[in-house]
């Protein structure tokens, strides 16, 4: 039986504007071959999309200040625009509003089926479907309908994960997300989020895995100590990975690409080299829950 690989994230080190710190530390989680780096935003993300070529690219948006239809369309050009490497933050404020949100996202997202774009320029035909882009979306907080102008993208739907460890963001992740990053002190509070978020997960009507736990931690120690926790929390189901926070330096980030990954390498639990193109397939996830097959009616063309 293969041994369970370690996710691994890095945060953009905390109150640094300078572009050239930050693509080196997007390059450092790729030397490390890391799974993705977080970035402050979408900006960010789509300037280091041609500084990168296979790490994953995160950005953070929350739905406090935002609208889904922007949200959906900005994550989905840098989806295009980084070849499948796209992944949203959303930081969860704790209620019903926000898992409407990613929730109408995703049906955005999946208003284009696969295949429809032809362009037969002879014809004058551009798509196949001439409903592609069209959605409809009535809810308590959102009502809206019209066409989504952002055909589907390379893995049909960006990754989203939720970052919080209260009941609201596990809820939210076990319905709608792909990954949860949260703040998990000891082996044994992972172990005990881990399997909370399992069983909110199945009670989804999703499989007990489909969302990745990852915990946010500052790490203290030698590299063999660090390499240590990190496999000890892995195969114990306490964590599927760690993510670096944002307040360790460049420096800091090249040290643990320098001493602990050769360590996760030795061990069997982290790639040597990518050999996946999305994000989606670095993180061993499946296709994304399509509206297509939840709520035919989202997907229905909007009378003019």
């Amino acid at each position: 039986m293969a041994e369970k690989q370690v996710v691994l994230g890095a945060a953009a080190p905390a109150g640094r504007t300078d572009f050239a710190v930050l693509a080196h530390a997007a390059r450092t989680a790729e030397r490390g071959r890391f799974d993705f780096f977080l970035a402050d935003g979408v900006t960010a993300a789509n300037a280091l999309a041609g500084f990168t070529d296979a790490v994953g690219l995160a950005a953070t948006l929350d739905t406090t200040s935002a609208e889904p239809y922007d949200v959906a369309r900005r994550l989905a050009s840098l989806d295009h625009l980084s070849g499948g490497r796209a992944a949203w933050n959303t930081p969860a404020p704790g209620d019903e509003r926000a898992a409407e949100f990613v929730d109408t996202a995703r049906t955005l997202w999946d208003s284009w089926a696969e295949g429809v774009v032809t362009v037969d320029r002879g014809a004058g035909r551009f798509v196949s479907d001439p409903t592609a882009g069209a959605f409809y979306h009535r809810g308590r907080h959102f009502d809206i309908g019209g066409r989504f102008t952002v055909p589907r993208s390379p893995q049909a739907q960006p990754v989203v994960i939720v970052s919080g460890d209260g009941p609201q963001a596990r809820d939210l992740a076990a319905r709608h997300g792909d990954v949860i990053l949260a703040p998990l002190g000891t082996f044994e509070a992972g172990r005990a989020f881990y399997d909370d978020l399992a069983r909110r997960t199945v009670e989804a009507g999703r499989p007990a895995g489909a969302v990745k736990v990852l915990s946010a931690a500052t790490f203290a120690g030698t590299a063999t100590s660090v390499a240590d926790r990190i496999v000890r929390w892995v195969r114990g189901d306490a964590a599927d990975g760690f993510v670096l926070p944002s307040h360790l330096t460049p420096g800091e980030l090249d040290l643990f690409v320098d001493t602990v990954v050769p360590l996760l390498r030795d061990r069997g639990v982290l790639r040597t080299e990518y050999t996946t193109a999305t994000l989606r397939q670095h993180l061993g996830l499946g296709a994304p829950r399509s509206h297509r097959a939840v709520n035919p009616r989202s997907l229905q063309k909007v009378p003019s």
